[in-house]
């Protein structure tokens, strides 16, 4: 039996909490071993590149995923 974990490409479709910041409404693509971790990994993504402000989960609403491969 394999124990390797399969990382799958995700589409997360999310926008930004309310603020006092520019609004974000787009998706991520991630990797992720499973649905559950999609939105998480998703907000770390976003955290290191664009959105350094806004790290916490709470600063963003998911609105969907797909699975894309």
């Amino acid at each position: 039996m394999d124990d390797e974990m399969v990382y799958r490409l995700y589409r997360c479709y999310m926008r930004s909490a309310p603020g006092m910041w520019a609004t974000y409404d787009g998706y991520v693509e991630v990797r992720s071993p499973d649905k559950g971790e999609v939105f998480e990994r998703a907000v770390r993504q976003l955290a290191r590149t664009s959105f350094s402000d806004r790290p916490g989960m709470d600063s963003w609403r998911l609105e969907r995923i797909e699975l894309l491969e």
